[in-house]
């Protein structure tokens, strides 16, 4: 084990934080710091002002800040990691590199407070890694509206100091054992408001199960029931957020796997369903193209007439389209090459 020592501060225990958690620790000293991202204006000051003092008296200790994620914590921990001259590396996931009008969403949305301390969050950096290209540099043309994708739009010049590094996924984990798969349609994302219904497609989805009342929908990750007034369909089953080992069971069981996101960084979800053999589906949107190689199956703008054609088209797929996808997954986004690449980076960094 080498002898950096890195504080990995994250503001939620994400299954992508926790896997590289559990990757940096197979090479480096790492604590973990949870920063609360409570949005109430107390509990805001109260878990700012612990992290702040945190970091005064133990900052010291590591050679490296690693930050999931751009927000407030990420410019706590620039401007502290750069008073006391320590490494400091921020990864991108999605929201922190986009403003999406028509859905209000992404911290580039509001030229505010917020957005301008993560300017200088990502410029304080040492470097930033994002989990798709798009992130660095993109275009979203999925929906209408002056959409604006990549850090170097909000940040000329930044894509000097960044890198794709794509999460990585445990092929020996997402397999499935039975060979049969159901004609129904998935979808995971978490939804907690009518926003995020939108961002993750589930608005689409539910006008797919009313045009299509002979085909299975189903969606997981709905975790705020009053969403549930707007969608109810007889063929679309909502489910709240389950375990890893459901979730590998339902995707097992699911032929096709649709993410119809608005944006996206490099969805988790999809990647595993492609690990377990789904035919996949997706917008128009980041890293979504990227990895579903068969473009007959991307929906280039949001129209239900289209997204139906290819949800037909896609059922109707040959299954060796799943092997193929398990294949490309396991070859491309594995978890090796992203511990690979992160540890160069960092010892790169922390010379």
């Amino acid at each position: 084990m080498d002898h950096i020592k890195i504080l990995l501060l994250h503001k939620g225990y994400s299954s992508f934080v926790k896997a590289d958690e559990e990757l940096l620790k197979k090479h480096f000293h790492v604590t973990t710091y949870y920063l609360n991202p409570s949005k109430k204006l107390l509990k805001f000051f109260y878990y700012h002002v612990r992290f702040f003092i945190f970091m005064l008296f133990h900052l010291r200790k590591y050679n490296l800040i690693y930050t999931w994620f751009g927000d407030y914590h990420a410019y706590h921990a620039g401007a502290l990691s750069n008073l006391f001259n320590i490494k400091n590396i921020i990864v991108v996931g999605g929201n922190d590199a986009v403003s999406i009008p028509a859905i209000q969403y992404g911290v580039f949305y509001k030229n505010n407070i917020r957005s301008n301390l993560i300017i200088k969050a990502y410029q304080n950096a040492d470097a930033v890694l994002c989990v798709d290209e798009s992130l660095v540099n993109g275009t979203n043309n999925y929906i209408d509206g002056d959409n604006q994708v990549g850090l170097e739009k909000f940040i000329p010049g930044i894509s000097k100091k960044c890198h794709v590094v794509p999460t990585g996924y445990n092929a020996d984990f997402w397999n499935c054992d039975n060979e049969k798969k159901e004609n129904q349609v998935l979808t995971v994302g978490i939804v907690d408001s009518e926003n995020r219904a939108i961002l993750k497609g589930l608005d689409l989805i539910a006008q797919l199960a009313y045009r299509l009342p002979g085909i299975h929908f189903i969606f997981i990750g709905v975790v705020n029931d009053s969403i549930l007034l707007n969608t109810k369909r007889k063929n679309l089953t909502i489910i709240d957020k389950v375990d890893q080992k459901t979730l590998k069971q339902y995707y097992c069981q699911s032929k096709v796997y649709v993410q119809f996101s608005v944006t996206e960084g490099l969805p988790n979800t999809l990647c595993e369903a492609m690990l377990c053999k789904c035919i996949a589906a997706g917008s128009n949107v980041n890293g979504i193209p990227n990895v579903i190689r068969n473009k007959e199956f991307i929906l280039e703008k949001k129209d239900a007439d289209k997204a139906e054609k290819i949800i037909l088209k896609a059922l109707d797929t040959y299954q060796k389209i799943g092997e193929e996808n398990r294949e490309f997954i396991k070859e491309f986004y594995s978890e090796e090459i992203r511990e690979k690449e992160l540890v160069r980076i960092i010892k790169d960094i922390v010379k």
